[in-house]
C-alpha cells in the first residue's frame, strides 16, 4: 500500500501507474497537492524487476523453443513486471 508522506491518504493504482507515464519521478498527490517522489528502494527495485524481464526474454534460447512460445512467454513476463513496478511503488516526499 502507498501512502502520500503529508496527508497519509492511500494512493490507488491508477494514481501510482501515472507517475510511469512520464520520465519525471514526481507527482502532485491527488488529495492534498504536495509533490511526490518514487522513493529509492522503490527504483532500485523496480531496475531489479527490469532484469527479470530480460532474463526472461534469453530462457527459451536455451531450449530451442519456437518462436511464439518466445514471444508469449516475454508478454506474460512484460505485463506481469510492470504491475509489479506500479505495486511496488512507495513514496518519499524528497528527491
Amino acid at each position: 500500500m502507498t501512502y502520500c508522506t503529508e496527508c497519509q491518504t492511500e494512493w490507488t493504482f491508477k494514481d501510482k501507474a501515472e507517475m510511469y507515464k512520464t520520465l519525471d519521478t514526481s507527482r502532485k498527490c491527488p488529495y492534498c497537492g504536495e509533490i511526490q517522489y518514487v522513493s529509492l528502494k522503490s527504483k532500485r527495485q523496480g531496475s531489479i524487476l527490469t532484469f527479470l524481464f530480460i532474463f526472461a526474454m534469453f530462457i527459451p534460447a536455451f531450449f530451442n523453443t519456437h518462436i511464439i512460445t518466445h514471444i508469449i512467454l516475454a508478454l506474460a513476463v512484460l505485463v506481469f513486471v510492470l504491475y509489479l513496478q506500479v505495486a511496488l511503488i512507495k513514496l518519499s516526499g524528497k528527491e
